[in-house]
């Protein structure tokens, strides 16, 4: 079939419109993922019909030795709170406090991270879940290694895929890389919102490197503020 000779103005006057369209989006502060990150949405979207429990993940895990941390924990953090929470907090790692005290998020980060919960996101720990990217507390402190990571990641994508949030908070640049597949900096990172599947995804700072560069506080107070006000537009 003869083309039109008229196609290649058409065409440019589409492009041109769907350009328009996604640079609109994107001032929204929402990314716009590449059509192979559609598909993976796709098929993740469809493994959440039959989503598994936060129990059946937990029985799955087991007393787990699938990577070296094993052997300086106390005690697994698999992460608490609301199972149907609509925002869910993820760090790097269990800190010392967590290991001892066997929950996510205590100590003086935790303290922080209720503050923030409770004066920017009004809300209260309880309606919330938290997690991180390992479950056990690397020795020292230190930062995780890619083998660790790669070994407990799929349990957190589990807890994700059953919980379903609206939005997903990533404390701090190995949390934020880990989550959304990318090496940037977490400076190029935050900011905004990344979709994943039906969540969103916001990097933001890590609570411990906070409590070094308090300047850095009124960053993750507009991070803050723009997941309060994306949950309560929908409420």
């Amino acid at each position: 079939m003869n083309q039109p000779e008229n196609i290649q103005p058409e065409l440019q006057r589409l492009l041109a419109g769907m350009k328009a369209y996604l640079d609109s989006v994107r001032l929204s502060g929402i990314r716009v993922l590449s059509p192979y990150q559609r598909i993976q949405s796709c098929v993740a979207k469809e493994q959440q019909n039959d989503a598994e429990t936060l129990e059946a993940v937990r029985d799955d895990l087991g007393i787990c030795s699938r990577c070296g941390l094993c052997r300086h924990r106390t005690t697994i953090i698999f992460g608490q709170g609301n199972p149907r929470a609509r925002l869910v907090f993820v760090g790097q790692a269990p800190t010392l406090a967590d290991d001892s005290e066997g929950q996510a998020f205590s100590g003086a980060e935790g303290d922080m991270l209720t503050n923030i919960i409770t004066r920017v996101i009004k809300s209260s720990r309880c309606d919330v879940y938290l997690s991180n990217i390992v479950k056990c507390s690397p020795p020292d402190g230190r930062i995780p290694d890619t083998d660790e990571i790669l070994a407990c990641i799929p349990f957190l994508r589990r807890q994700l895929a059953a919980i379903r949030p609206s939005i997903v908070c990533a404390l701090g640049q190995v949390a934020a890389q880990a989550l959304l597949g990318s090496d940037s900096p977490l400076d190029e990172l935050r900011g905004r919102f990344y979709r994943a599947g039906d969540m969103l995804v916001m990097p933001t700072h890590d609570l411990a490197f906070l409590r070094v560069r308090e300047d850095k506080k009124r960053e993750t107070w507009a991070d803050m503020q723009m997941i309060e006000r994306e949950l309560a537009k929908t409420a």
